[in-house]
C-alpha cells in the first residue's frame, strides 16, 4: 500500500506571509500586530524575530497605527502567477548542504509568486537527466551559481552549466548571480566581473552566521525579481 506523501511543513517566514495574505484579503492594507498575532498564535519572540526576518529580506513593512502594523512591501496580487520568474540553481553537489538552505530562504519569493526555483535534486527517477537540465537552463530567467572550489573544478559545472548560463547572461537573455559558498580562486572566472553576493562576495561558510548570510543572499536575490517583474509589466 503506498502512503499519502505529506505536504512540505511551511518555514514560519512562509506561515507569516500566508497569515498576511489572508488578513489582507484582496486589498493593499496594513494589519496590526495584535491580529497578527491572535491570528498566528505565536509568542511574542517568536513573532518578533520572524517579523525582524521579512523586514531584512524586504518582503514587508512597517506601517503606523496603534501597536504597529504590518503590510507587504509588494502586494502579491501584483504577481501573475504565469508570469514568475524561473531561478535555475547550478552547484557541486558538494555544496548541497548550502544549497538546500538557500532554497529554503528563497521559499518567501515563490510564496509571493515572483520566482520559481529549479535545481537537479527535481529530477525524477526515469527523466533524460541531461536534457532536462538543458531545458531548465535555456528557460531560465534567474542563474544562480553556487561558488566553490569544487564548482569551479567540476567539468559539468564550469564547462557545461556556467558556460551556458554566461553566454545567456552576455545576450540579455538571463540574469546570473554568483552566490560565493567557500573561498576560492573564482575572480578569475569569466563570472568574477558579476557582483557576487553575499555581501564584499564574503563567503557563506566562512561567516559567523549562515541564516544571516543567506538572508540577504535572498534580499538581494528579490531585488534582482523585482526590477525584471517590473519590466515585465504593462
Amino acid at each position: 500500500m503506498v502512503g499519502k506523501k505529506r505536504k512540505p511543513i511551511k518555514s514560519f517566514d512562509e506561515r507569516f506571509l500566508d497569515r498576511l495574505l489572508k488578513l489582507c484579503g484582496n486589498n493593499d492594507i496594513s494589519i496590526s500586530n495584535s491580529d497578527m498575532r491572535k491570528s498566528l498564535r505565536w509568542a511574542d519572540d517568536r513573532y518578533d524575530k520572524v517579523k525582524a526576518s521579512l523586514l531584512a529580506k524586504n518582503l514587508i513593512k512597517v506601517a503606523p497605527g496603534p501597536g504597529g502594523k504590518v503590510r507587504f512591501v509588494n502586494f502579491p496580487i501584483n504577481y501573475d502567477k504565469k508570469k514568475h520568474l524561473n531561478v535555475f540553481v547550478s552547484y557541486s553537489h558538494s555544496d548541497e548542504e548550502i544549497k538546500r538552505e538557500l532554497i529554503k530562504h528563497l521559499h518567501p519569493l515563490s510564496r509571493l509568486n515572483m520566482v520559481q526555483s529549479w535545481d537537479d535534486r527535481m529530477i525524477k527517477a526515469g527523466e533524460e537527466w541531461n536534457g532536462l537540465i538543458s531545458k531548465k537552463l535555456e528557460c531560465a530567467d534567474i542563474i544562480i551559481l553556487i561558488i566553490s572550489v569544487d564548482f569551479i573544478n567540476s567539468n559539468y559545472c564550469y564547462d557545461i552549466e556556467m558556460k551556458r548560463a554566461m553566454e545567456r547572461h552576455e545576450a540579455g537573455q538571463a540574469r546570473v548571480i554568483p552566490v560565493i559558498a567557500r573561498e576560492c580562486l573564482w575572480h578569475y572566472a569569466p563570472f568574477g566581473k558579476l557582483q557576487a553576493l553575499p555581501k564584499d562576495a564574503k563567503a557563506v561558510a566562512t561567516l559567523p552566521d549562515r541564516d544571516t548570510a543567506l538572508s540577504t543572499v535572498a534580499a538581494s536575490i528579490y531585488q534582482v525579481a523585482e526590477d525584471l517583474l517590473s519590466m515585465e509589466r504593462p
